[in-house]
């Protein structure tokens, strides 16, 4: 996982370098060099752009978030909706119309002979639309089961922006950041509350035991001091034999306690605190549904 500090002058450049209108020469077939650290800096938007930006977002799936388009979507469902039963009406007023008992005599019963092209026009286009709002109710119905992405994660990629002087990616292209309530993380993890814990505390998810080594996930040196990435799977294993644990001492720890006690209350009055106890553990530090944490307890 991921975490981006920003740098400790949060002072922006007073100085706002315009992209250059000339231009440029083309360059040959010929060795590149790097660009320097000031290049960098001066011109974020040449040397950093979408090209290292989609490489950040993507070297973690905890910041590859995405805006829902709630509202959007709801009103283009709406729409679809309402133009469907616009020519519903249509089709309607069509078979009515030639139901009649005064009608010329038509085949209504007949798709392949359909007598009547305004009708078969006609649904020809309920086809075309419904088609279209089916596809769009059911890819809402899959969007809504993706988690909200955590603010934490938003406020890393921020933080990315704020070290390129938000110059790296044209201003009004990070405005998407600002609508907290309809981002979501594309990438689903089930982590534990103790997990999450761990990653809302700066100081526990950037401890050097579960950092990665420079060689083994390299980092543009412009990122060098701003960028880290830690170990899920360290972190996880953490996590994991922690509850471990702490289950195994909310088991033991009873019986000795029951061993030295003679009275019957005392005994149900300890039987029954660690019982709660351990029912609040397992509901806290655990992804279990509450029936789930009580047949553990019971278990």
């Amino acid at each position: 996982m991921p975490s981006v500090a920003t740098l400790a002058d949060p002072r922006r450049s007073s100085s706002i370098t315009e992209q250059e209108t000339e231009l440029s020469t083309v360059a040959d077939d010929g060795p590149d060099p790097e660009p320097t650290e000031l290049e960098v800096q001066r011109k974020p938007w040449k040397f950093v752009g979408y090209r290292r930006y989609a490489d950040f977002i993507s070297s973690d799936d905890d910041f590859f978030i995405l805006r829902r388009f709630n509202s959007l979507n709801v009103r283009v469902a709406l729409a679809l909706q309402d133009q469907i039963s616009v020519l519903e009406e249509e089709l309607g007023e069509l078979d009515r119309c030639h139901s009649r008992r005064d009608a010329v005599d038509v085949n209504n019963g007949s798709f392949r002979h359909e007598p009547i092209e305004a009708r078969e026009e006609v649904l020809t286009k309920i086809a075309k639309k419904i088609t279209k709002y089916n596809e769009v109710i059911l890819q809402q119905s899959m969007l809504r089961k993706y988690p909200q992405a955590p603010r934490r994660d938003v406020k890393s990629i921020k933080n990315w922006h704020f070290n390129h002087d938000y110059r790296a990616i044209d201003e009004d292209e990070q405005k998407y950041l600002e609508h907290t309530d309809d981002l979501i993380s594309v990438v689903q993890k089930d982590k534990t509350p103790l997990r999450k814990a761990i990653d809302n505390s700066l100081r526990l998810r950037t401890l050097p035991f579960w950092r990665y080594k420079k060689d083994e996930i390299p980092v543009p040196a412009y990122d060098a001091g701003n960028v880290s990435y830690y170990k899920d799977k360290r972190m996880d294993g953490f996590a994991s034999v922690l509850m471990v644990s702490v289950g195994v001492i909310m088991l033991i720890t009873p019986l000795w306690i029951l061993q030295s006690l003679t009275s019957l209350n005392m005994k149900l009055a300890v039987i029954t605190a660690f019982v709660l106890v351990f029912l609040l553990v397992v509901s806290y530090f655990m992804v279990t549904k509450p029936l789930e944490g009580l047949g553990a307890t019971a278990a």
